[in-house]
């Protein structure tokens, strides 16, 4: 085809479209499957491109639709815009077309083909047409209500039930689950696409390719569902981006309901958990529109603008070249050559922004990982070999970075030469090293750290009855007490501790804070009082002898015995002169002998036990007795000042921070001022030191600042998984009580002056000081 009369090919497929009350027209190209948008102009002009109108033709019939002038230039542009599309029917296009594909491939640098490598891609065209017939129940409203009542009843299980699904995580700690794992990301990615490509099907569109991709080095199912560009509506483009994303949640809900059916020993029951975990995490990832994932598409179709990260990567380049280089690209669509509006703007320069902070970080941290492993295996041989690695990845973008620094310096080589020019960039870079190694500026270490009482006193109750008491003070009066006292003995039988005292209370040095009280002791009390009251009782009886009743009773019992014997005594000399007279018999004389004796016998036994009585009591007895009781007093003393010293007091002043918690059965913690533990890596010793100043915020109270000093350092490394840290204590004053022992936020500690250079290349220093020089 001559040039002056160019045409279109015949096999492009064109739909209209409405966005913001501008029409568009997207042409799809069905070999290349690219698809592309223009407005109202570019596609009259394309409409008449039919092989038969002159280039002047198109301008006449152009300026005579639009009643404006189409300069010539303007249009031979954009025909040789469409010509290196391959749009136009000619030689050149029938023969690029036939290797489009592989030239695709080819064109891509390492960095991308690492980011998206395409593994394997099938026309499911038939298969979706055949299973289309038979699923048609799921685009129906009853299904719609189904399933949405489904993912309601997942959540309130889930909710519901999280504590019995905390205890299920523990069983996946077990290899068969990596298989489980896989399973249900096999299935899950297979029905999310499913969804998306049948939901294409669906609407008219076509679907000519599914496959498996490794997206961000991470497996992931792909369908190619492009055609939904074509369609005019846009509920229906966003429906088929949805479409993957509510399967995928409807998949979730249905494995939820039947994880809390099952029984949780069962091997179903574990693979359910595994798919609902897996599914829920998918979800999250996949609704990230920072990768090219259904989140991205979704973002794409609502904004209605197609190729979004490219054309924001564009816009940012064309803008770095405005506000950095000064330089003067067009600010238009860099695919479409179209001016853009404010909404596209903005719209550009935040998901651009945001998708190179992503792709930052996320390679950032893959590739510190890769350079950690290869360095600490094989030194210096894994540091180059991470070198020639970063090499051959960004070999072309750093390769264009170059040539584009080229360019720029070529095209800035004049204006550079002129002196006023000249002298100028030389007092812009003298500044600049000046800056850098004059100008002052804080070096401040940020670490996390902790809140912990500079006093605490701790009673902990132990095994087998003891109790466990803990004084810990920091600082310049730094010490550390430990008791234990025993509960339960054999003479003391059970103790009880009591304390009335709460968290919360505020409790004063000095001040009884619990109590020990035995059933055993008050028993042994009860009976040393019964003694003492028996000894008093005994002793005073002692010292009031004789009694008036005793004595006047010991007298009658004499006179009785006098009577008694004076009687008898006649008796006898009766029984004498009888006897002599052999009146009476031998035997009634001894009897009457015998008589006398025993009467005389009683009569001195009264005698002697009314002298007693007129005595009184012997003062050995008395001195006895009042020994006796002198000792159960004391007995007495020594019970009771048993029982007064199992009474606990607070070594401190402070406040009870747990009280009757498991086995702590009283903390007191004083808070007034409390010391901040800060985390410092190694690589920042060599600038901690004693008095600097510290700044503490705690997340707790995220808008106030806390100032101390740097009080004490530890000598002895803590390990925080691979890192070594030391402990940096600071004091703080907490007078408003804001401040309680546990609590954790980050502190910097202000290290002192530095220039400018030596912030900046510090990191740099530490690194190259140690391991550099290790590997030789």
């Amino acid at each position: 085809m001559p040039e002056e009369y160019p045409k279109i090919r015949e096999d492009l497929i064109k739909t209209e479209q409405k966005f913001e009350g501008e029409t568009y027209y997207v042409i799809k190209d069905p070999r290349t499957k690219r698809f592309f948008r223009v407005k109202e102009f570019e596609y009259f002009i394309i409409q008449n491109l039919n092989g038969e109108n002159t280039k002047e033709k198109i301008r006449e019939i152009f300026e005579a639709r639009f009643k404006i002038k189409l300069k010539p230039e303007v249009l031979d542009k954009f025909i040789l815009n469409l010509k290196n599309s391959h749009f136009l029917e000619t030689e050149i296009t029938r023969r690029e077309l036939s290797k489009v594909s592989y030239q695709t491939e080819k064109d891509k640098n390492l960095l991308k083909k690492i980011l998206f490598i395409k593994i394997k891609a099938f026309d499911p065209d038939k298969f979706l047409t055949g299973l289309l017939k038979k699923t048609k129940f799921f685009y129906t409203k009853k299904f719609l209500y189904l399933s949405l009542l489904a993912i309601f009843l997942a959540l309130i299980v889930t909710v519901s039930n999280w504590g019995d699904l905390g205890y299920s995580l523990k069983r996946l700690y077990h290899p068969s689950t990596i298989i489980k794992v896989w399973v249900a990301l096999f299935l899950m990615g297979f029905f999310h696409e499913i969804g998306h490509a049948l939901t294409c099907k669906y609407y008219g569109g076509e679907v000519r390719e599914m496959g498996l991709l490794l997206i961000y080095l991470q497996p992931a199912f792909y369908t190619n569902v492009s055609d939904a560009w074509m369609f005019p509506e846009k509920k229906k483009k966003l429906l088929v981006s949805l479409a993957g994303p509510f399967v995928q949640l409807f998949l979730w809900a249905v494995a939820t309901i039947l994880w809390r059916i099952t029984a949780l020993d069962t091997q179903l029951n574990g693979f359910l958990l595994v798919f609902m975990i897996a599914s829920g995490i998918l979800l999250l990832f996949n609704f990230n529109p920072l990768i090219k994932l259904d989140g991205y598409y979704i973002l794409s179709d609502y904004l209605e603008i197609p190729n979004l990260r490219k054309k924001a990567f564009g816009f940012l380049n064309n803008l770095f070249k405005r506000k950095m280089l000064k330089l003067n690209p067009p600010e238009t669509d860099f695919l479409m050559h179209t001016h853009l509006s404010k909404k596209q703007k903005k719209t550009y320069l935040l998901y651009g922004f945001f998708s190179i902070v992503y792709s930052v970080l996320l390679l950032g941290y893959i590739f510190i990982k890769v350079e950690i492993f290869l360095v600490s295996n094989l030194q210096a041989y894994g540091f180059f070999l991470f070198l020639l690695i970063l090499y051959i990845i960004f070999k072309n973008p750093v390769g264009i970075i170059l040539a584009g620094a080229l360019n720029f310096f070529l095209f800035k080589k004049e204006q550079m030469r002129k002196p006023k020019k000249l002298l100028t960039y030389l007092i812009i870079i003298v500044a600049v090293i000046l800056f850098l190694f004059l100008f002052p500026v804080e070096l401040r270490i940020s670490s996390p750290c902790q809140i912990q009482p500079l006093k605490s006193y701790t009673l902990t109750t132990q095994p087998d009855g003891y109790l466990l008491e803990n004084l810990l003070v920091s600082g310049s009066e730094q010490r550390k007490n430990t008791n234990f006292l025993k509960l339960m003995s054999g003479d003391y039988g059970v103790v009880n501790l009591k304390s009335k005292l709460k968290e919360g209370d505020r409790v004063k040095e000095g001040e009884i804070i619990a109590t020990i009280t035995s059933a055993q002791y008050q028993i042994q009390l009860k009976g040393i009082n019964a003694k003492i009251e028996k000894s008093k009782v005994y002793l005073e009886y002692l010292q009031n002898l004789p009694r008036k009743e005793e004595l006047k009773k010991a007298k009658d019992k004499v006179k009785q015995a006098e009577i008694k014997l004076e009687a008898k005594e006649k008796d006898l000399k009766r029984a004498i002169n009888l006897h002599a007279e052999n009146l009476i018999s031998d035997e009634e004389f001894e009897k009457i002998q015998t008589d006398y004796s025993v009467l005389n016998k009683e009569k001195q036994i009264a005698q002697n036990d009314l002298s007693i009585v007129e005595a009184g009591a012997e003062p050995e007895q008395i001195k006895m007795a009042q020994a006796e009781l002198k000792e159960l007093k004391a007995e007495k003393e020594a019970l009771e000042s048993q029982i007064k010293a199992s009474t606990l007091k607070s070594p401190i002043s402070g406040v009870v921070t747990q009280a009757r918690a498991d086995s702590v059965f009283l903390k007191i913690e004083n808070l007034d001022t409390v010391r901040v533990f800060i985390k410092v890596s190694e690589k920042d010793m060599d600038v901690v030191k004693p008095d600097l100043k510290v700044k503490a915020k705690f997340r707790s109270y995220p808008f106030e600042s806390f100032y101390g000093k740097v009080s004490e350092i530890s000598f002895k490394s803590d390990d925080l998984g691979k890192k070594s840290v030391f402990l940096v204590s600071s004091k703080i004053e907490n007078q408003d009580s804001l401040l309680r022992s546990g609590m954790t936020g980050n502190a910097k500690i202000y290290c002192g002056k530095r220039s400018l250079l030596y912030i900046l290349t510090r990191g740099i220093i530490h690194y190259i000081r140690v391991e550099f020089w290790s590997w030789w």
